[in-house]
């Protein structure tokens, strides 16, 4: 899997747009598109804010180790958050339980 592969499925399975990706790193739309595409090499520092956006390593991205599991990036993310965004979470996790019941 290519870098631009790996960043496009990091990116679609922890949920961003391209749009918000591109706000949160200080770029245009079109330049994350034309990243994921492989049109567009990554920069060092780019790569390196991809990394920490998206919760993945370094060595994921540079194709020496596997990717995390989606349960790992989030538990990682969501000890970095204060209390009450945890407990948002939370509930927005119960209440998407709730719903898919139904």
């Amino acid at each position: 899997m290519t870098t631009a592969e790996k960043l496009r499925k990091a990116r679609t399975e922890i949920g961003f747009s391209q749009e918000y990706v591109a706000k949160n790193l200080n770029m245009n739309r079109a330049t994350v598109a034309q990243i994921e595409l492989g049109n567009r090499k990554v920069t060092t520092d780019e790569a390196a804010q991809f990394c920490l956006l998206y919760h993945i390593s370094s060595d994921y991205l540079l194709g020496t180790e596997n990717i995390e599991t989606k349960a790992s990036m989030f538990a990682r993310g969501f000890e970095e958050l204060t209390e009450a965004d945890q407990q948002e979470i939370l509930n927005l996790i119960a209440f998407k339980k709730a719903m898919s019941k139904k």
